[in-house]
């Protein structure tokens, strides 16, 4: 086999590309170029050469573990090019484990960068520190520190050093595209990239910014609630989180091959049954999270059916939030925010039909002093959603004409009763009632939007442009 590899990686030759002719061709001579394919195979090799040197410490008599892994006989992990040695903090065992590296790079030739190389040492004096520092010239570190991006810690990260996550997302935000994003823009970069903090996203939906605010038109627990319940279907992170902790949990149960499983095993539950047993005072906040999940999926469902939660002898978090959440009752008209209209309509819509859009009656009660009269049919009358919808003339033109575009024969009502309508005709599925809830979602929202662009703004469009637009829209 060493005779293939070396045959792979003498033999090897380049040309290259230039103005469009290939050079002749030359021999390598510094081994393989980065990216052959060849590289992670011989990368595996040497690496399993270094674990099986390391794994040798074991049988020297005046090595000794870390305390937390000596029941593994654990030395190290090592994870691509990232290496996590461990041992006691005596000057013995360091050396000796550093023996064991030095032969490997003579061995290999790979040589560690001290730049990039640090020691963490805890439980001992200053002094000891300091004489480690200086002797094997290495730079003494303090925990959290990052291993595969993701900060490692015996305790429950703070504010601050979680703050650079919450300053990366956050600047998606601030960024001046994400100020001029409508409810359902912003709706949809919460959902698909925003994923990660949710303390912001209520206030982003409404204000379009971090900063704190009041001004929530729904609260945030019924926007995460599913879509047949007349919600949003935004994922709730606290669920998402506990459902998530559950398969670490179900892991413990059924897995004992992983190492990190074998080291729970070893170190905290000792032989005893995880179900009944309490949660270890002195295990790191981690460990504590996994062991306090179990009262919380009692509350759910009982232990002997966590396996009910697996697809394809995996456990599913999507199926573990799903059936964990709080169930509500359906509301009638989920089949008229279901349909195929756009995005921005359907947001709009929405809200009218929790009656949450601002209408002047609401801002009032707000104690926000506006010009009560209705501005799209110049009356007297307060402008309240049921107004808005039908009673003002020029929504209920729109509609009206509409409809007879359509050949729908049908009396007005008021909102209330248009709804009713519509939900009735959307059950039924066919193209036309498609059409018909398309055409409701933008009469809502072109509505919307000409009361906001009068009120506002001091422009206005003609009825006919409006119709127009809508009717080019379902085209």
């Amino acid at each position: 086999m060493v005779q293939w590899i070396m045959e792979c990686v003498t033999t090897v030759s380049y040309s290259i590309l230039i103005n469009g002719r290939l050079t002749n061709r030359f021999q390598a001579r510094k081994g393989l170029r980065q990216g052959d394919p060849m590289s992670p195979y011989l990368f595996v090799l040497v690496m399993e050469y270094l674990s099986r040197t390391l794994k040798t410490l074991k049988d020297i008599p005046d090595f000794n573990f870390h305390p937390r892994c000596a029941k593994l006989n654990l030395t190290h992990i090592c994870f691509a090019d990232d290496l996590i040695m461990c041992c006691r903090a005596d000057k013995i065992s360091i050396q000796l484990m550093l023996d064991k590296f030095n032969h490997f790079s003579k061995v290999t030739g790979l040589i560690a960068n001290l730049d990039k190389s640090s020691i963490y040492v805890a439980g001992v004096s200053q002094g000891f520190k300091d004489m480690i520092s200086a002797y094997y010239q290495f730079n003494i570190e303090a925990l959290p520190f990052k291993y595969l991006g993701v900060p490692l810690s015996s305790r429950k990260l703070t504010i601050q050093q979680c703050m650079p996550l919450v300053e990366k997302i956050t600047n998606k935000i601030k960024c001046w595209t994400s100020k001029f994003l409508s409810y359902s823009g912003r709706l949809q970069l919460i959902k698909s990239v925003l994923f990660e903090m949710q303390t912001y996203w209520g206030t982003f939906l409404w204000t379009g910014n971090q900063n704190p605010s009041k001004r929530a038109l729904i609260s945030w627990d019924k926007i995460c609630m599913p879509t047949s319940t007349g919600r949003l279907n935004v994922i709730n992170f606290l669920w998402w989180n506990k459902a998530a902790i559950c398969k670490l949990m179900w892991a413990i149960h059924t897995k004992k091959d992983a190492l990190w499983i074998k080291w729970i095993h070893a170190v905290y539950i000792k032989k005893q049954d995880f179900n009944t047993m309490s949660t270890p005072s002195q295990a790191c906040w981690l460990v504590r999270k996994v062991f306090d999940i179990r009262d919380w999926y009692l509350s759910i469902d009982s232990f002997a059916n966590i396996n009910n939660y697996c697809r394809k002898g995996q456990f599913n978090i999507q199926k573990a939030y799903t059936l964990a959440r709080p169930q509500f009752q359906k509301v009638h008209w989920k089949a008229l925010i279901l349909g195929s209209t756009i995005p921005r309509h359907n947001f709009i819509l929405w809200l009218a039909l929790y009656h949450r859009i601002t209408t002047v009656d609401r801002l009032e009660a707000w104690g926000i002093q506006v010009a009560s009269g209705c501005v799209l049919c110049s009356s007297e009358k307060i402008e309240t959603m049921a107004h808005l919808f039908f009673e003002c003339q020029y929504s209920r033109n729109i509609w009206s004409t509409l409809l007879n575009w359509l050949g729908e024969r049908h009396q007005i009502g008021l909102w209330e009763e248009e709804v009713v309508w519509l939900t009735k005709r959307a059950k039924n599925g066919r193209p036309r009632n498609s059409i018909l809830e398309f055409l409701f979602a933008a009469v809502v929202y072109h509505t919307w939007t000409e009361r906001n662009m009068r009120r506002f703004q001091g422009r206005k469009t003609e009825t006919k442009s409006r119709i127009r637009d809508i009717v080019l829209q379902s085209k």
